[in-house]
């Protein structure tokens, strides 16, 4: 196991062990794909942003909350 690899396999502990993870997904309300966002709990417990579809361009609403725990619930609307 290469330096690089021990350090990804701790990063994701300490991730792990926070409750939370820097990215999540949510499906796409025009095209049905799912789509990865990057987290970042720093900005609030609760984010919204709009983000245009990669795959279809359609704008998207995208609504970020935080639980107590550190995981987080991503969803979504056409906007």
């Amino acid at each position: 196991m290469s330096a690089d690899e021990d350090d990804e396999d701790a990063l994701e502990g300490e991730a792990g062990a926070r409750g939370w993870t820097d990215e999540a997904s949510y499906v796409c309300g025009s095209c049905g794909e799912e789509i990865v966002v990057p987290l970042d709990p720093s900005a609030g417990e609760r984010q919204s942003y709009v983000e245009d579809c990669p795959v279809c361009c359609t704008p998207n609403e995208v609504f970020v909350d935080f639980e107590e725990d550190g995981t987080a619930r991503v969803s979504s609307r056409p906007e």
